[in-house]
């Protein structure tokens, strides 16, 4: 079990005192904290307060961190709070709004927190954490204000302090908090909602979030998956990605030259996502087009003791997976998950078996002080596939025509070790470094045999320090990022299906260093000014070892880059429920050079700007939520394939002229009520909906042609019933427009609509079962395909075939 009283004794916490700004407090240490309790406590004297019982005044103070709530409530009120900031931290406040006294007003904001607080001196206020319930607390007058009047409020008993959260981890409450600070489009994907179904591939954890687009190479997770969010490298070969930052826990899992591997996500090894949409993430760097999504751990703090489950479904799929983790004392605690997938494929000669295996130990030093270890190791063996026609695919989308052979896949190795220290008045400094290393193999009867090892190491630090500028609220972060990646890359013969000769030996180095600031001003309690700039340095190298060159051909050669994106943005927040948010900011992107002859490509490749302006909105209560933002992106030089300037009949993949992105992103949530088979019974309604204009500006050749490979339309919508119980029943809808295929939009994918329908019941406690069910109507599409420049209309092999009508069932128990 949880051990609940993990605090170290005998070490002062972090007393934050709140008062009001017409008073003057001294600094208290946590002895005099414990002083003035224990004085009131044991019944002392205290002193009359001279000045009249506060009254009722107005409030407006929007649902935040119950700190800072408690702080903007003492700034508007006429008394004094003195709290553990460290009991409060991770907790979030209820709105506030309207005429209430200081009591009613506390009452309110400390509701569904745990905390009640109490009186030790006329006009000052503790915190205390809340017992169980008893039957009958008994009332207690505090000291007289001004010798006549009372105020009479119940006794709370102190428990043991709160149970201790990671440091280095972030909660669903922090990184929510966060998230709102960003002034754009940002969303929080809780894991327990990626668990109510089949979790298959990255596009299950990602569906219902606003500006994501993910289309699927396969149907298992080999071979990856397509990842854009609005027109981040559009030309991509489906996986690796580019044009999106991919961390977890703030440690970068993009290498150094910018792509990222997506199979290498674990989704059994996820407790919340963090979704930045656009140059948002600057708090951790980025500075991409796309944005960046962070993944979020469980630990020995967020996890159960123990999970079991197994996932069986069509063309013999088969997932037993087991995870688990606790405190285990001592500063210590521990999360591990292992699972194992088996899968015939949707596609003909596309059998797949992977192994996830995660874990982390964390060791808290002191209540201030704490160190993690997270380890990685991972296998993939699977058959390739290869893209079809959409003939092919209306006649049989099981079709594979691939001339891959085994063996085919890699294994993957990762250490991370990350420190978090906090510091005084809500100040933190986090730490970290990385090693990645990849094998990988692949063999094509018609090109050869590739043999490719990766290797990428980083440090990253990041710190956050709270403070006052010209006597406003400040927050600064400011932090780096140093990345190393070695590639040696080797192509053998094949000789009767097996290895031969080497004909070929390329050695590549990447440097990736960025540096970054942000600065969030509070110009008034409602508005927040937010100025920002990031550095990026990128370097190239690559030298030749074995095999023939092009005559006159250098066999070193490099190239870097250099890029600064500055950021400005606002958070205002006109209501409780409501916020309004904006940017403009500056994204850039090195171009990627894939070995020694990209680098003498004339012209030669530069790197990726874009400007982008953005205005959104967020806001709900527990009824509705929404999301929405419209963003406007210029772009120069996008890595595109593009006519050659000196052949326009050639196509090659090179920096365009000026291009667009224009997007609307719209995320709604709501419960309806029913009250037919329980009391509380209810319908959950979720739903996402992109709109996506990408196009050239003007293009001497290609005019305003549309971009491909992303669809203008993509919306997915599901109604789930819920019942109290834990059952629920529902189904859910994808629909997605039709997709270019070519540069010149002569061939396109056409469009689609699936349906899907899960049901369930979860106890809440130990048990878990469901069966999803997805393209019911057993639809023939397109979930994503490969770019070209000029299809010429005919229909050639750039389709990758969507999954057919599956089903998914599943059962998991919590100890």
């Amino acid at each position: 079990m949880k051990n609940k009283n993990n605090r170290h004794p005998g070490r002062d916490t972090n007393l934050s005192i709140a008062v009001s700004k017409s008073r003057k407090c001294p600094s208290l240490t946590t002895r005099t904290w414990i002083a003035l309790a224990m004085l009131c406590a044991t019944g002392a004297p205290t002193v009359a307060a001279d000045e009249e019982t506060p009254q009722s005044r107005h409030y407006a103070i929007a649902a935040q961190p119950l700190g800072d709530a408690l702080t903007e409530f003492a700034d508007q009120s006429e008394i004094k709070l003195i709290f553990d900031a460290d009991l409060v931290r991770g907790l979030r406040s209820s709105p506030l709004s309207g005429t209430l006294t200081p009591e009613q007003g506390l009452r309110k904001l400390l509701d569904g927190t745990g905390f009640g607080y109490r009186f030790i001196a006329p006009g000052t206020v503790t915190l205390e954490r809340l017992a169980r319930p008893v039957a009958k607390p008994k009332a207690v007058p505090q000291p007289r204000s001004n010798g006549d009047e009372s105020v009479e409020l119940s006794i709370v008993s102190v428990i043991d302090q709160a149970e201790p959260q990671s440091l280095t981890t972030p909660s669903i409450e922090e990184s929510q908090e966060k998230l709102e600070r960003v002034p754009g489009g940002t969303t929080l994907i809780e894991g327990e909602r990626i668990k109510e179904g089949a979790a298959v591939t990255v596009n299950d954890a990602l569906a219902y979030t606003p500006g994501v687009y993910v289309g699927d190479r396969t149907t298992g997770v080999a071979g990856g998956s397509r990842l854009s969010i609005r027109g981040s490298d559009v030309n991509s070969l489906i996986s690796p990605i580019r044009g999106v930052k991919i961390l977890r826990d703030g440690l970068p899992f993009t290498n150094a030259n910018g792509s990222t591997d997506i199979e290498t996500i674990n989704l059994d090894a996820i407790h919340h996502i963090e979704v930045y949409r656009g140059a948002t993430a600057l708090e951790y760097g980025a500075s991409n087009l796309g944005g960046a999504l962070n993944f979020v751990t469980p630990t020995g703090y967020t996890s159960d003791p123990l999970r079991v489950g197994m996932t069986l479904g069509t063309n013999g799929y088969v997932k037993p997976q087991v995870s688990g983790g606790g405190v285990l004392g001592n500063g210590w605690d521990a999360f591990g998950s292992f699972s194992y997938i088996e899968f015939n494929g949707n596609r003909k000669h596309n059998e797949q078996e992977l192994f996830y295996g995660y874990g982390n130990l964390g060791y808290r030093w002191n209540d201030r002080h704490e160190t993690r270890l997270h380890v990685d190791l991972q296998d993939f063996d699977y058959e390739g596939v290869s893209a079809i026609t959409k003939k092919q695919l209306k006649k049989d989308a099981h079709r594979n025509s691939s001339t891959g052979v085994p063996p085919t896949g890699f294994p993957a190795y990762r250490v991370d070790l990350r420190h978090t220290m906090l510091l005084n008045d809500g100040d933190r400094l986090d730490i970290g470094a990385y090693y990645f290393s990849k094998d990988f193999s692949f063999s094509f009867s018609n090109f050869g045999f590739f043999r490719d090892s990766w290797q990428d190491a980083g440090l990253s630090w990041r710190h956050q320090i709270n403070g006052h500028l010209f006597g406003l609220k400040n927050r600064v972060i400011w932090g780096g990022l140093a990345q190393w990646q070695w590639i040696n890359d080797r192509d053998f013969n094949v000789v009767n299906g097996k290895r031969g000769s080497l004909r070929f030996n390329e050695r590549d180095e990447w440097n990736n260093v960025e540096a970054y600031v942000e600065d969030q001003l509070a110009l008034t309690d409602a508005f927040t000014l937010v100025l920002g700039g990031q550095i990026n340095y990128r370097k190239a190298a690559y030298e030749h070892r074995f095999g023939a060159l092009s005559e006159g051909q250098p066999e070193q050669a490099d190239q870097d880059f250099f890029n600064f994106n500055p950021k400005l943005g606002f958070t205002w927040q006109p209501l409780p429920e409501m916020q309004v948010y904006g940017n403009l900011s500056r994204s850039a992107e090195p171009p990627p050079l894939g070995n020694l002859s990209d680098i003498f490509l004339r012209p030669r490749r530069v790197s990726q700007t874009a400007s982008t302006i953005e205005i959104g909105t967020r806001g709900g209560n527990e009824r509705f939520k929404w999301d929405f933002a419209f963003y406007h992106a210029w772009l120069n030089n996008e890595i595109l394939v593009v006519p050659n300037p000196q052949n326009p009949t050639s196509f090659t993949t090179t920096n365009a002229g000026n291009t667009q992105h224009t997007g609307i992103e719209l995320g709604l949530e709501g419960v309806v009520p029913l009250g037919l088979m329980a009391s509380d019974d209810h319908i959950r309604l979720r739903g996402s909906y992109t709109w996506s204009n990408f196009h050239f500006d003007d293009d001497p050749v290609l005019k305003d042609n549309r971009l491909p490979g992303i669809p203008e339309h993509n919306a997915r919508f599901e109604a789930l019933y819920q019942h109290p119980a834990g059952f629920y029943i529902g189904p859910n809808l994808t629909a997605v427009s039709s997709n270019w295929v070519d540069f010149t939009n002569t061939l396109a994918a056409d469009a689609y609509a699936l349906l899907g329908a899960r049901v369930g019941w979860d106890d809440g406690k130990h048990w878990k079962v469901f069966v999803d069910g997805r393209n019911l109507t057993n639809e023939r599409y397109a979930a994503s395909v490969f770019v070209t420049g000029d299809a010429g209309g005919q229909d050639v092999a750039q389709f990758n075939p969507g999954a057919t009508r599956m089903v998914f069932g599943g059962f998991e128990y919590r100890y």
